[in-house]
């Protein structure tokens, strides 16, 4: 006779058997935190699309706020060949107007700028993870 006698191997059989049933029920748990995530997974496809208008309408902002500047730069240029006190003045209020919008402008970029690295670093390690084998 063998080393395994009948009453063991069915013992055995019958262990796995509970395992099946409990892996089984495990993957239907997976499933279901796996369509769950796949949900997620296109409201945040659908955020990271929103959040590149929002990049883009930031771009169209600092490019607005260039031309402003050089508008400005030819404007002093023009009054230094021979523009009146009152002229002057309107020159500095138009430059610490100008000078509020760009420290408003930088605020806003350093926080557009931070976010995006730790969106796109908390997406690189979930395609990481994901690529991964299971």
């Amino acid at each position: 006779m063998s080393a395994l006698d009948y009453p063991t191997m069915h013992n055995e059989h019958h262990e796995a058997e509970s395992e099946h049933v409990m892996w089984l029920e495990d993957i239907g748990r997976s499933r279901a935190e796996h369509r769950r995530a796949a949900a997620m997974l296109a409201q945040a496809q659908a955020a990271l699309l929103e959040q590149d208008a929002a990049l883009e309408a930031h771009a169209e902002t600092v490019r607005a706020h260039a031309l402003r500047m050089q508008r400005h730069e030819r404007a002093i240029a023009d009054h230094e060949r021979g523009g009146s006190e009152a002229d002057h003045q309107k020159l500095a209020d138009s430059h610490q107007e100008f000078q509020a919008k760009h420290d408003r402008a930088r605020e806003a970029h350093q926080r557009i700028k931070a976010h995006h690295g730790i969106v796109m670093g908390e997406i690189r390690r979930l395609s990481e993870k994901l690529n991964a084998p299971m």
